[in-house]
């Protein structure tokens, strides 16, 4: 009786270490066992996952690497989204890319499910990146320098178009100024604008796209006469 209980141990360990050692499907054919091979887990070839991504129309490809000893034609259910947790985008793409739509200044998130002719599915990670987005460095605090004042002071920007920026505190008067951004030619203004109680103000200057500096000649009016004239720097905190 006890050697019967091994026999039946042993038949019934065996499908489980055979099943362990396999990790894929597999099918029986007159007494012979097929072994299907699955597709390897996805690798991301582009973007790269936390990357920052420049682009010049409103479209990214969206490409990974994944094999299949079989020679199974690739399939990919495609999971996109500014979600954490994408949801589905496209079911059964056929190769390894995809294109999207995307929004400057937004994070993207994911992934891609490889499906093998069997139907054997292999999950890839979450990849994510972000849009770059050229007016998102000129937003925040900085610090407003006066040279030849001796002058300086806290002033924020907040973004007022893809290609504009917004202070409320303008000549450190509380007045509200903006700031068109050129990133072309690397340069911006603030057309004549008329604050309150008579005054008004003009600015124009060079901004740096790497730190978000700003520096500009401005000059400042009361009732229609020049109060002063200078050099604004703006320096990025």
């Amino acid at each position: 009786m006890k050697n019967m209980k091994k026999i039946n141990l042993i038949v019934a360990i065996l499908p489980v270490l055979f099943g362990l050692f396999a990790l894929q499907s597999c099918t029986k054919e007159d007494g012979k066992i097929t072994v299907f091979h699955s597709f390897s887990t996805p690798t991301v070839t582009a973007p790269l996952d936390a990357a920052t991504v420049k682009i010049t129309g409103t479209t990214v490809d969206l490409k990974w690497a994944s094999t299949d000893l079989d020679g199974d034609t690739p399939k990919a259910d495609v999971y996109f989204g500014t979600s954490s947790k994408p949801g589905l985008y496209k079911a059964a793409n056929a190769g390894l890319s995809i294109t999207v739509p995307v929004e400057l200044g937004k994070t993207y998130y994911w992934y891609v499910t490889m499906k093998d002719a069997n139907g054997v599915m292999t999950y890839g990670p979450t990849w994510s990146f972000t849009i770059f987005e050229p007016v998102g460095i000129y937003v925040g605090d900085f610090l407003c320098d006066e040279p030849a004042e001796d002058y300086s002071y806290d002033v924020s920007f907040v973004k007022g178009s893809a290609t504009s920026v917004i202070t409320d505190n303008y000549w450190n008067s509380g007045w509200t100024g903006v700031f068109a951004l050129n990133f072309t030619t690397n340069t911006y203004s603030m057309a004549l604008t008329n604050f309150t109680a008579n005054w008004s103000g003009i600015e124009a200057g060079t901004i740096d796209p790497a730190t978000g500096k700003m520096v500009g000649n401005y000059t400042i009016r009361y009732k229609g006469a020049i109060y002063e004239t200078g050099v604004h720097t703006y320096t990025k905190k």
